[in-house]
């Protein structure tokens, strides 16, 4: 792991992370198949949101041709960092579902307030234990919900309101009604760039052309520009971070402009005001139509912050797959043992 002048852990934590084991890998996320009809599960309780839940509930696309949304769910992890220098470099702004389960420990917790000071919007990745809303009552599934949006909160400042359901496939109807009438806004795509496929070093660079192929076929159809909600994974088992040079310089190239998913849908108020009412909505700084607002992007060179500084927070397995040159276990052991260091050293 390459840290940063923002890394949160203290010089005493160094040590321990290097002698920490390293697990295997966290897999890449499976992707998101096409949407099927959706059933709703059997219910531990009445429940007046288990009516059928479409494609069209999710936020897919801008409301302006020209415009692509780039997302990354699952983190935050070290490709995060990687990726916040990359986005530094060409001036660009994306959105990231942080995921609560990580922000126990001081670096994700650190990285996330990083992206969000950065400029970046950032939403939520939800995920139920067992995947599944079956023996659980509505309110037991709102203050779940609510709980992991209060643990980005306490990081932030705010309330995420842009949502993605850990693959929810359109499954769990009852889940997915429920965070609707919280307020929260369900987060699909309409471009997947596969960088759970492409996810090593020899092949990451296939992603941007997942990109260019997506664009040349639309000037061919159409004779005009789309506009895309883009799917991706900020986790070091992909090849997101590493291809992402390539990426903002193929969008570049075909002349999209990159936008958070506030500026997508023109929404000048992208977070709550409570986690568990449907009460309204706020915005600060940074939001769509504020003075501090971000879009647009500038080409980087090859390799991004990574070449420049000769080297990359990866390396790779006998597999050829991505891994952290740290790990989320190491941080752990980090976390829980520098805090009782320090109290016995004062």
């Amino acid at each position: 792991m390459r840290f940063t002048s923002t890394a949160i852990l203290s010089a005493l934590a160094i040590p321990l992370i290097a002698h920490a084991a390293a697990p295997a890998p966290k897999p890449a996320p499976a992707p998101v198949p096409a949407p099927a009809p959706a059933t709703a599960p059997a219910t531990a309780g009445p429940s007046a949101n288990s009516g059928p839940v479409t494609w069209a509930d999710f936020l897919t696309s801008c409301q302006t041709a020209g415009q692509i949304a780039l997302t990354y769910s699952e983190g935050p992890s070290e490709a995060t960092m990687e990726m916040l220098e990359t986005l530094k470099d060409a001036q660009a702004k994306v959105t990231f579902f942080a995921n609560a389960t990580w922000l126990q420990y001081m670096q994700y917790a650190g990285i996330t307030r990083h992206a969000y000071l950065d400029g970046h919007l950032i939403g939520m990745t939800y995920r139920l234990p067992s995947d599944t809303s079956t023996g659980r009552t509505d309110e037991e599934l709102k203050q779940d919900v609510a709980r992991a949006s209060r643990t980005i909160q306490d990081l932030i400042g705010v309330y995420p309101r842009y949502m993605k359901v850990h693959e929810s496939n359109l499954k769990d109807a009852r889940l997915l009604n429920l965070i609707k009438s919280m307020g929260y806004t369900l987060v699909g795509f309409n471009l997947d760039e596969y960088d759970y496929k492409y996810n090593t070093a020899e092949t990451a660079g296939q992603i941007g052309e997942v990109y260019n192929a997506m664009f040349t076929k639309q000037n061919e159809a159409y004779g005009r520009k789309a506009s895309y909600v883009v799917a991706g994974y900020d986790v070091p088992s992909t090849g997101a971070a590493v291809g992402l040079p390539k990426v903002i310089n193929t969008i570049s190239a075909h002349g999209y402009d990159m936008v958070r998913l506030d500026g997508c849908v023109n929404d000048k108020t992208p977070y709550k005001k409570d986690p568990i009412l449907n009460n309204g909505f706020m915005g600060d700084a940074m939001s769509f139509g504020a003075a501090e607002y971000k879009h647009g992007q500038v080409v980087v060179k090859a390799g991004g912050s990574q070449a420049a500084n000769g080297g990359a927070s990866k390396s790779a397995s006998d597999d050829g797959t991505m891994k952290s040159a740290g790990s989320r276990v190491s941080v752990a052991v980090a976390t829980l043992v520098v805090p009782a260091l320090i109290a016995f050293l004062l």
